[in-house]
């Protein structure tokens, strides 16, 4: 009977932290919702420098040793290779971090630009060394 009530203890207080947690939105928040236009222009291309820094370390010589990965832009959906060395987890996270930035800059600057419509990745190339995405 003691462990039924230990139990039972237990596993309200686990629903009542779940509940608050789940009834708080704060840590769903976008980091980047209170930034000027100009902020997220500059965060953005220091973001996307180091995600591509990080994604080609390498000069393309074998397309075999390229994968291609989805990245928000102005734009939307596009593309970028990277090479099998780079660990996926972290370019994945620096990916996830711009996005959010890219939730907030997007619609700020889609209206003043002019895009090419959304095109389907077929492989990596390689062109006078740089890994490209080729496209249907």
């Amino acid at each position: 009977m003691k462990n039924l009530s230990v139990l039972g203890i237990t596993s309200l207080l686990a629903c009542t932290m779940l509940f608050v947690v789940c009834k708080s939105e704060s840590h769903l928040d976008n980091p980047y919702k209170e930034k000027t236009e100009k902020e997220l222009e500059v965060l953005s291309n220091e973001k996307y420098s180091k995600i591509i820094a990080l994604a080609n370390p390498k000069e393309c010589t074998d397309t075999e040793d390229w994968k291609i990965i989805d990245i928000q832009t102005v734009c939307g959906t596009s593309h970028i290779p990277y090479h099998r060395s780079v660990d996926k987890t972290t370019l994945q996270n620096m990916i996830n971090d711009y996005n959010k930035l890219m939730e907030i800059y997007q619609p700020m600057m889609a209206p003043r630009i002019n895009c090419i419509p959304y095109r389907k990745p077929l492989d990596v190339i390689c062109q006078e060394g740089k890994a490209m995405i080729k496209y249907e």
